[in-house]
């Protein structure tokens, strides 16, 4: 029997790795403490939730040059990857199917990726 992909592994274990991705595809917001205080996280757990969600291709992050030298920091913004969008896509599948199966499932909500 050979082990499941690691990063699908993670992602499913981590209920916070699919509300980013999920923040992430909306586009509303992807500046780095935009999406950190999005999730309400500490910012210690973020900065360990984006290292494997970047170590596993999910996630990637960009900083912008400003139009003028400054000597304020440059805006970082985090950018779903190919790899991240069809990971949602498996989760929004994963989603759909525990709908139709919610009774037998037992399971009291099935919104898996609903972003508050």
């Amino acid at each position: 029997m050979t082990a499941a992909d690691d990063h699908l592994v993670y992602v499913l274990g981590h209920p916070e790795a699919w509300r980013l991705l999920a923040i992430l595809e909306r586009g509303s917001s992807d500046r780095y403490e935009r999406v950190r205080k999005d999730l309400a996280m500490h910012p210690q757990a973020f900065q360990r939730l984006l290292y494997w969600m970047r170590g596993y291709d999910l996630v990637r992050v960009r900083a912008s040059r400003p139009a003028a030298a400054t000597r304020r920091a440059v805006p970082v913004h985090l950018e779903l990857s190919p790899r991240g969008s069809a990971m949602l896509r498996f989760l929004r599948d994963v989603e759909r199917n525990a709908r139709s199966h919610r009774e037998a499932l037992g399971l009291r909500a099935v919104e898996l990726l609903s972003v508050a």
